[in-house]
């Protein structure tokens, strides 16, 4: 099951490449940097915001990771196996969308740089469908990263309510609850 899987995601990845790599050189021609601004600041909001969020809901859910690393003699374990696993998965959002906003500068800056040369005048389709590629290929990174974000809220509540129900059953069948 595990294995179809795998495959069933590698092919959805693939999907999109093409989709992506189709979109952008159709749309090469009419595409203008005036175009795209307004997707390159809610990409760069909307990265800073989960960088943000992330890396907050890592420090109050998990205190014993922040007191780690300020007080390694106090604390001897730091997580549970399955909270490990949820960590990791913040951390990975968190790591995306800082590259995803690392990207963005990057680009934003050489295409600064870039549209000055004689290369780009003469072959501007080819920059223009790379970066278009290159945008897409972000947006659906962003997409992976708020999904994650959901996913990740969505588990932590569903684990809360579990807890709470394992307490009270267990507060029943120990005789402290009417």
């Amino acid at each position: 099951m595990k294995n179809y899987t795998t495959i069933a995601c590698i092919g959805w990845h693939l999907l999109l490449a093409v989709a992506v790599t189709y979109i952008s050189y159709c749309f090469r021609l009419d595409i203008t940097f005036k175009d795209i601004e307004p997707i390159i600041s809610i990409l760069q909001n909307t990265s800073a915001m989960i960088f943000t969020i992330m890396g907050i809901w890592i420090a109050y859910v998990y205190p014993n990771a922040v007191l780690k690393i300020v007080q390694p003699s106090k604390v001897t374990t730091i997580f549970s196996e399955d909270d490990l696993k949820r960590v990791k998965l913040l951390v990975g959002v968190v790591i995306s969308s800082a590259f995803i906003l690392l990207l963005l500068l990057t680009g934003v800056t050489l295409k600064t740089f870039l549209t000055k040369t004689d290369v780009f005048a003469r072959y501007w389709q080819v920059f223009t469908g790379i970066g278009l590629w290159c945008l897409l290929s972000l947006i659906y990174a962003q997409l992976f990263c708020i999904y994650a974000v959901i996913a990740s809220s969505v588990n932590f509540i569903i684990d809360l309510k579990n807890l709470n129900t394992k307490k009270r059953l267990s507060e029943k069948l120990d005789g402290k609850q009417k």
